[in-house]
């Protein structure tokens, strides 16, 4: 039983490994995007989105203070027009 788990493992690891670089071979870039791999910050402003404390918080987000206005006419034709002016 533990053989069989064993050989479970290093099955899907090899399988992995294999599909990876298959996947780096078709395209030139590895399915797993350095930047994640990384817990440092790169300078480039991009966040680490595995650390918490670098997301923002839900309620940070405003919403726009006055919303725009829409319009909405009919033509001589009996056609609708929608504008934001």
């Amino acid at each position: 039983m533990i053989r069989a788990m064993i050989r479970s493992v290093i099955f899907l690891v090899l399988l992995c490994s294999v599909g990876g670089y298959l996947f780096y071979l078709k395209t030139g870039t590895w399915p797993i995007p350095s930047q994640l791999l990384t817990s440092s910050g790169s300078g480039d402003g991009r966040i680490d989105l595995r650390r918490l404390s670098d997301m923002p918080s839900l309620n940070s987000v405003k919403a726009d203070e006055q919303p725009e206005k829409i319009t909405k006419w009919q033509d001589e034709k009996g056609v609708w027009h929608f504008s934001n002016e």
